[in-house]
Parts: C-alpha cells; structure tokens; sequence
C-alpha cells in the first residue's frame, strides 16, 4: 500500500488537501487557546524550577494602616491562596525633609504617616531569568502587590534572597 494513492488520497483514506487543512486547524486552535488562557508553549511543555525565596518589600501609608499584616499571613492573588506567607512584619515613621525658619533642612518623623517594611517567603517558579509569585515578577525595585484576606498593598521591592 502507497503512502499517497493517484487520487491523492493518503493511505486511500483522506485526501491530502484535507490533511493539511485539518493540520492547521488544529495548531490555529492550539494558538487561540494558548492566547485565551493567556499561556506559552513553554508553559506546556517545560518543567519550572521551584525556588524558595525571601522578598522584603516596603509600603508606606496612613498610620494605623498596616495594622492588619501579621506574621503567617498566608500570600493570595485573585481569590486564589499562593505558596507564600508574611515572615516578618516592621512598623517604621516615615521621615521627611522640611526647612526651619532659616532655610536649613531638618529631617523629622511625619506625624500622619508610617512605613512597614514586610518580608515574606514564598516557593515560587524560576522561569524567563526571573521569579514569579502568580502572574507578578520579583525584581528589585519593581512594584508588586502584597494580597492577602484582609488586604492588598501596593509594595516595592526593596532585596530578594534565595533560600537554601
């Protein structure tokens, strides 16, 4: 038996012009659901190297605002829990840079404001050079936001450590 029949049919079964056109539905469907749901073929197919880490971010707000973040406040995103909880909690003044009567700087505590330094540990994904906490990137300095039940803060990276 021929792979290609004179008809142009393959294995006498279905013809070539329909093999290919079945062969590109099926990758343009592959793409729109890849696109969709927002994946990449790598994510399809590569294994993800799990690496612990320990982000230390800093929020600044209205004072009494940070009252709420607790040591062992598990991390979320979406209504979704992550691998992640708050290790370490620090309540800090905010300090401002004002001029005295003679025009000379003075640095003093803003009354109104406060500043939590939050250190969380979180088991997250190595992929494309950089570390990912559900759909954010860890980068030093970048802004990511800190969600849990009873919050979510707008943070800045201040270091990032990999755990042993």
């Amino acid at each position: 038996m021929k792979l290609i029949d004179k008809k142009g049919r393959i294995f006498g079964k279905i013809n070539i012009l329909d093999f290919i056109a079945i062969i590109v539905m099926v990758a343009l469907m592959l793409l729109i659901f890849m696109k969709v749901f927002n994946k990449q073929l790598s994510d399809l197919t590569a294994q993800k190297e799990m690496v612990t880490v320990q982000v230390k971010t800093e929020v600044v707000g209205d004072k009494g605002y940070f009252d709420v973040i607790k040591v062992g406040d598990k991390l979320g995103e979406g209504k979704k829990y992550l691998d992640g909880s708050v290790i370490d909690v620090e309540l800090l003044p905010v300090e401002v840079a004002n001029l005295d009567e003679e025009g000379n700087t003075v640095v003093s505590e803003d009354p109104l404001q406060q500043k939590a330094v939050v250190t969380f540990e979180a088991t997250v994904p190595y992929e494309d050079y950089c570390y990912k906490l559900g759909s954010q990137e860890l980068r030093q300095g970048k802004t990511i936001f800190l969600e849990s039940d009873l919050y979510k803060y707008k943070a800045q990276i201040i270091s990032i450590k990999v755990v042993e």
